[in-house]
């Protein structure tokens, strides 16, 4: 009797852990959502400073956005919403394919059939299309996300002084997500 931890906690600790616990479903989610619209920034940026520098810079994030995916797909793995087969095969075709797209956009640059402006340009339409894909089956947050690189990709493309238009645009995404973030948690713990 006197080894038992009192339920509290106990209840504690498996609220930070456990996939299928209200901190994975929202903070994780909202961390991760924050996390890659700073990426996306930096790498928007880069992409207007050195175009055909970006494409490494792109290229990694592939892995990075993959990862992200799988953290935010674990959850529904882990409460049995999605099968262990289907869920490696689902990740694996659509980053994989991601890759191949990025990598043949590299190639039509080497060849000269783009110049690097526009292999920039088109490396983040490519993710942004793959990311918002992506979003339909993990969640809205990777939709909006997606939707932030294509209007990103557009501004670049039209806009000299774009840094103005993405920063409060990058500052309502983070705070959208945070208000809703916090409805959710609202729902949960009724």
């Amino acid at each position: 009797m006197a080894n038992q931890q009192p339920p509290s906690v106990s209840r504690k600790k498996t609220i930070w852990t456990d996939p299928k616990g209200w901190f994975h479903r929202i903070f994780v989610s909202e961390a991760i959502l924050a996390s890659l619209v700073v990426l996306c920034f930096i790498g928007v940026a880069y992409t207007n400073f050195a175009s055909q520098a970006s494409y490494t810079y792109w290229l990694w994030m592939i892995p990075v956005f993959a990862i992200a995916a799988i953290i935010s797909e674990w959850s529904r793995y882990k409460r049995h919403e999605i099968g262990g087969y289907q869920f490696i095969r689902q990740q694996v075709l659509h980053w994989g394919s991601v890759f191949i797209a990025i990598k043949t956009v590299f190639l039509l640059n080497q060849v000269g059939r783009l110049d690097n402006d526009a292999t920039a340009l088109a490396l983040m339409t490519v993710l942004s299309l793959s990311v918002f894909l992506a979003g339909v089956y993990i969640g809205w947050r990777f939709i909006v996300l997606g939707i932030f690189i294509s209007l990103a990709t557009l501004i670049v493309a039209y806009l000299e002084a774009y840094i103005w238009v993405l920063i409060p645009t990058a500052i309502g995404i983070v705070v959208l997500g945070i208000v809703v973030a916090f409805w959710e948690f609202r729902k949960l713990t009724r």
